[in-house]
């Protein structure tokens, strides 16, 4: 079968790489001139950033990712990783000295002794869901899925909240509820919007200490995280060689407009120089209502998935500053990546990027330093700093091109709180703001992340109307996540191949 894909971000190659791992012809079109969508490094006066994926999940052995790269013979040097946490008034910073898998429990008992049985609670709360989510790890074998199912018993109470009430069943304070749930903020999503059950798989443990254990009695219990050493874009890069080693094609600078349907079925694309290339299947990426309402049709499409298309939220901007330093912002900083957050009021934040208004890095930032798993990014003793913030699509006052300069020097200042006189060490500057990301990914809007993690909502699916037609990627339903897309898109080729 000939298989056409539009785009070489990560759903895409992960599709490419099953169709040419079982001998279909593979042809893959990107606009860009490398593989990775916002996985690609942005290289600038000598330094390279990365832009997408920083603490990265399901990579490490045992794990999806791994396992499923290991089945294309592709293996990637990881090295573990955790971030900080920086709240207004407290923070959450990885002890010099490991003092044990739940240190952080230790530390808010410290700082919030009113809650010491309510944060108690919570951790047996936790510690009850990372059974769960270990025994569903497991082959479901008739005793696996009795001791899955007493397992669930012991949380069920709590699987109909959302993050918003189940925060507040268990904390009085404020500032412990924003501690579990300001990841949300990250994703454009309300904690009331947002599953309960979010509010651990966005908190495990192992991701605030990379020297917690992973395994119990032998055995994988724990999820990790890592970097990628050499940095992200050396994933696509290994599917992308994959891909070619199997026959099949990637021709990068080129440009999808169309997708031409006959009789409810795929029957070609055409490229934007007017090259009519005939399909049998054909696989998009991307923007979910820039695809099928521009490059599809919105006449090819049925009402469910219409409805689809004007109801689901796809997430809004970044703005971020890539940084060139003479000093190592690790002399400041206990983990490469950090969460420095400047309010506890999320509803108000949420409301803020949703309607034009940027909070300028005031509502919080991350700091992120690629050049400590990938020295090589840098120019021979100098450093890599990325600064970023979310940040709405489109500014209700003003415009990003003339107001970028200004929200730069806005950051630099509030990011001095954690490294001192950084405005001095600046050797480069890269500004990327929602425009910039608008053509790199083709969008007609910056969504950086995918899809807004509201419970219940419906994402278009990989399984589209169209015959033979296939939707998979950030805006799919897997949602957003480098292990969502992944998985997501080896889902839907089990799905068109009903494997």
């Amino acid at each position: 079968m000939k298989i056409t894909i539009i785009g070489a971000g990560l759903g895409g190659l992960t599709f490419g790489a099953l169709a040419a791992k079982d001998g279909h012809e593979v042809c893959i079109y990107e606009k860009n001139h490398a593989p990775g969508g916002v996985v690609a490094l942005l290289e600038h006066e000598g330094y390279k950033f990365e832009q997408g994926p920083l603490l990265i999940g399901d990579m490490l052995e045992e794990e999806s990712i791994y396992e499923f790269l290991k089945g294309l013979g592709i293996t990637l040097q990881t090295v573990r990783a955790d971030r900080d946490i920086i709240m207004p008034d407290y923070d959450m910073v990885t002890p010099k000295e490991y003092s044990g898998p739940y240190w952080r429990r230790e530390r808010l008992k410290e700082l919030f002794p009113e809650e010491k049985n309510n944060i108690d609670r919570y951790y047996k709360f936790y510690d009850d869901v990372m059974h769960l989510r270990y025994l569903s790890t497991l082959p479901q074998t008739a005793i696996n899925k009795i001791k899955l199912a007493l397992a669930f018993l012991k949380i069920k109470k709590y699987a109909n909240m959302n993050a918003d009430e189940l925060t507040k069943h268990f904390f009085k304070s404020e500032k412990i509820r924003t501690l579990y749930t300001g990841i949300l903020a990250d994703f454009c999503a309300d904690p009331s919007e947002s599953q309960g059950l979010a509010v651990v798989f966005t908190n495990f443990e192992t991701a605030f200490d990379k020297r917690i254990p992973l395994y119990k009695n032998g055995k994988k219990y724990y999820p990790g995280y890592c970097y990628i050493k050499g940095g992200c874009q050396k994933l696509p890069e290994a599917l992308a060689d994959y891909i070619v080693s199997k026959g099949g094609k990637i021709h990068y600078n080129t440009i999808v407009d169309k997708v031409i349907v006959e009789n409810k079925a795929v029957k070609a694309i055409r490229l934007e120089n007017g090259e009519i290339i005939n399909s049998d299947m054909v696989v998009g990426c991307g923007s979910g209502k820039d695809f099928f309402f521009d490059t599809v049709g919105a006449e090819h499409l049925d009402e469910n998935y219409l409805n689809i298309l004007n109801t689901f939220k796809p997430m809004e901007a970044v703005f971020m500053l890539h940084l060139g330093v003479d000093i190592d912002p690790m002399n400041y900083m206990r983990s490469a990546l950090s969460y420095c957050y400047g309010m506890y009021d999320l509803h108000e934040a949420t409301v803020k990027l949703r309607t034009g208004v940027y909070h300028e890095g005031y509502d919080g930032y991350l700091l992120f330093v690629p050049s400590h798993h990938a020295p090589e990014f840098a120019p021979e003793g100098k450093h890599c700093l990325t600064i970023y913030t979310v940040a709405p699509d489109t500014l209700k006052d003003g415009d990003w091109e003339s107001k970028k300069e200004e929200y730069a020097k806005t950051l630099i200042s509030l990011a001095e709180k954690q490294i001192p006189e950084l405005s001095k060490h600046i050797t480069t500057m890269k500004i990327m703001t929602a425009k910039e990301y608008r053509e790199y990914t083709h969008m007609s809007k910056c969504s950086f992340g995918g899809v807004v993690p509201i419970w219940n909502q419906q994402n278009p699916t990989h399984i589209t109307p169209v015959k033979h037609l296939i939707f998979v990627g950030q805006q799919s339903e897997n949602a957003g996540g480098l292990g969502n897309v992944i998985m997501g898109a080896k889902s839907a080729y089990e799905k068109a191949f009903n494997n």
